[in-house]
This record gives C-alpha cells, sequence and structure tokens, in this order.
C-alpha cells in the first residue's frame, strides 16, 4: 500500500519540548511581571502559539518585549532541558530512505520551532515546514494540515499526521488523513487512545515496523 505523506506535529512528538515551554514562559512572567505561576495554570494556556501565551499571562502588558523575552530563556535553557528523543532521527530517515513525503506542522510560534529543529539537527530532514504563524485556525481546526498536504501535493487517504494529543487526532480526522497517536515523549498518554486514534505507538520503533507491514499489502 503506498504512503504518500508523513506529517509530524513538534512538541511531544519529535522533541519532548513541553517542559522547556513551561520553564521558560514562567520565567519571562516571572522576570517582567514579578508574578509567579503554576505549571497547570501555564499548560491550561497552551493552543495559540506561545509568543501570543506569553503576551495573555503578562495581561498584554508587555507586548513590544515579552516574545523576546521569553525566546531568551527559551533558547539558553534548552540544552538543560531537551534531549533528543530516542529512535527519532532512525524514524525519520527510514521514512526519507522509502520515498515519502515528510512535513512538520506545528502550532508553535516560527522562531522557537526554529531553534527546536536547528537545535536537534531536523532542519534538512523536512520538505515542508509550517508553524502556528503561518496559519490562521489552531488545532483542532484542520487549516495546517491540509496547508501540508497542499503545499507537499499529497493524497489525503495516503497521508497520516502524528501527534501526541487529543487535538492531533480531531485534526488528522477532519483533514482527512490516517491519525497517529505518538506516546513516547513525557507528554503521552495513553487514556488518549479513548479518542480512537487510527494508529498509537509507544516508540518510534513500533511505527517503523507498522509502516513496514503497510507498505507489503
Amino acid at each position: 500500500m503506498k504512503i504518500d505523506a508523513i506529517i509530524f506535529d513538534l512538541d511531544g512528538t519529535l522533541a519532548d519540548t513541553i517542559p522547556l515551554t513551561i520553564y521558560a514562559l514562567k520565567k519571562a512572567v516571572l522576570e517582567l511581571s514579578g508574578k509567579e505561576y503554576k505549571d497547570e495554570e501555564i499548560l491550561n494556556e497552551f493552543g495559540p502559539v506561545d509568543t501570543e501565551i506569553i503576551k495573555k499571562l503578562l495581561d498584554y502588558k508587555h507586548d513590544d518585549i515579552a516574545p523576546d523575552v521569553y525566546i531568551k530563556h527559551f533558547e539558553s535553557s534548552f540544552n538543560d532541558f531537551v534531549k533528543p528523543i530516542e529512535g527519532i532521527e532512525r524514524l525519520l530517515k527510514f521514512i526519507s530512505s522509502n520515498d515519502i513525503k515528510l512535513g512538520l506542522f506545528t502550532g508553535r510560534g516560527r522562531r522557537a520551532t526554529g531553534i527546536i529543529v536547528e537545535k536537534l539537527g531536523l532542519n534538512e530532514m523536512f520538505n515542508i515546514l509550517i508553524t502556528g504563524d503561518d496559519t490562521r485556525k489552531h488545532k483542532p481546526d484542520p487549516e495546517g494540515i491540509l496547508k501540508a498536504l497542499d503545499l507537499l501535493s499529497a493524497d489525503k487517504q495516503s497521508s497520516y499526521y502524528v501527534g501526541d494529543f487529543d487535538v492531533d487526532i480531531y485534526a488528522s480526522r477532519a483533514a482527512g488523513v490516517n491519525s497517529v497517536l505518538a506516546l513516547w515523549a513525557s507528554s503521552g498518554d495513553e487514556r488518549l487512545n479513548k479518542h480512537n486514534p487510527d494508529y498509537c505507538f509507544k516508540n518510534p520503533q513500533e511505527f517503523i515496523d507498522a509502516l513496514e507491514d503497510i507498505m507489503k499489502r
């Protein structure tokens, strides 16, 4: 069976970056306002791009400098928080070696996305890269996935979107692609299986094995 394209989410899928994001947002808020947030309070704001989240956390009082302060903390603390997920590089190389188009669509903003892909050496892996700054609507709206399919000239029924959260499953379904739930990062939660993804994998090797099986059909 032909696999046309595989599009990946970033946070919690290609890189375990959620803890760093929470830390950088908290540090930026503390620096600019002296206010302290709990991790859960920060997580509840996830959805818009990260540079918009920091503005909201600061009640839009430091819009001119808030994104820069957040990015400063994000980049300077990157190596303390983020390590490559075992098996991801092997998975991406396997996909590329089988002439399957590779896309990246993340709701994260362009600046932090650039830092992540550069530091993890993912720059040359993908045919296209779409961030939350490139779309008007956020997941679970399928806009980003549909845009990726269009740029890749990919058939939706032969394409897959890989993510680690319920909105990724819903966005995949709305876009008409196969949904893959990735449980291999710290954010992985098996309870998300209740949202009925088409596939669910606990590690990248399981995904490779499944792809080999699909291509043999």
